[in-house]
Order: C-alpha cells, then sequence, then structure tokens
C-alpha cells in the first residue's frame, strides 16, 4: 500500500509471521506509522510505567531523579531555570523541592544577585539518593539499550537532542 493511499487511513494487517508478544506486535499501527510522537510515547510510557513503580518500591518520586540530576549538574540553578530546563511547571516543581527539602536532598537560598529568586543545590544525602535512582534508572532502560549497540545508541541520542533543540 503507498504513504499516500487514502485507504491507509484504516488499519493495515500485521506482516505475516510477525512475532506476536503482547499486542505490540499483533496489530498494524495505520496512519500512526507516521507518527513520532506515537512511537516514542510507546517507549516513554513502557520506561515511564516500570521506572515509577520501581521507585514507588523505594518510597521515591519518580520525578526525584530528573530534579536531582539536574540540580547536581548546576550547583545554585534557580528553580525557575530548573522547571524550565526539566519540563516541569513551576508550581509543581515548589512542591517536589519542598518534598526535597523536607528528605533533606536539597537546599534554597536567596540569590544575591536577584534576592527574588531561589538557588538550589543538593546534599550529600540528596547525593546518595541520586545515586540509588540513577542506579534503578539505568536497570529500568537496560532492556530498551540492549536493543540497540553501543553506536547506535550514540547516534539516537544526537538525533533525539537535534529534534528536542529543533523543537524549542
Amino acid at each position: 500500500m503507498k504513504r499516500d493511499d487514502p485507504t491507509r487511513l484504516y488499519a493495515e494487517p500485521a506482516p505475516p509471521g510477525a512475532s506476536v508478544r503482547g499486542v505490540a506486535d499483533k496489530f498494524s499501527m495505520g496512519v500512526l506509522d507516521e507518527l513520532l510522537n506515537f512511537r516514542l510515547r510507546r517507549i516513554r510510557n513502557c520506561l515511564t510505567e516500570k521506572y515509577r513503580n520501581e521507585t514507588l518500591k523505594m518510597g521515591q518520586r519518580a520525578g526525584a531523579f530528573s530534579i536531582l540530576a539536574v540540580i547536581a549538574a548546576n550547583p545554585g540553578i534557580s528553580q525557575i531555570d530548573l522547571a524550565r530546563f526539566a519540563g516541569y511547571d513551576q508550581t509543581a516543581l515548589v512542591g517536589i523541592i519542598d518534598d526535597m527539602e523536607a528528605r533533606g536532598w536539597t537546599t534554597r537560598t536567596r540569590d544575591p544577585a536577584d534576592r527574588r529568586r531561589h538557588q538550589v543545590h543538593i546534599t550529600d544525602a540528596g547525593r546518595e539518593a541520586l545515586d540509588e535512582l540513577f542506579a534503578a534508572a539505568v536497570e529500568n532502560e537496560r532492556e530498551a539499550r540492549e536493543a540497540l549497540s553501543p553506536e547506535e545508541l550514540d547516534v539516537f541520542r544526537v538525533w533525539l537532542d537535534r529534534i528536542y533543540r529543533k523543537l524549542l
């Protein structure tokens, strides 16, 4: 079937002999085959659900990992910049930072250059939590990473970053 064929709007049968692992390989994607968003969302949903379940067992919020990682890599980052960079709503981020501060993972100080802004720093306890969350994240991605060679992973990261920068 050609890409511009109007009947493509309806599902095509899966190719004969396609392996079936759950429903992922059982059905055709139809027009979704053309969309990056659908493919990326399926992967994200799989990885996020597994990671959320794992971090809940650890008594952690799934979002804590990305926030702690950005704070550790950018000591003194402002809450506003942290929210923008990590892709969080500023109000939601304040709740996450409040929780992290209560756990002793982060501290907030006023920015000496602009007293309206808060700088966020990671503590030693936060670094320990980050190490634990990072280990869980690496294990969570293990199966996905095994689908590609190290060289393919490097190229994939470059492509994802290129797409992200184009969308900014």
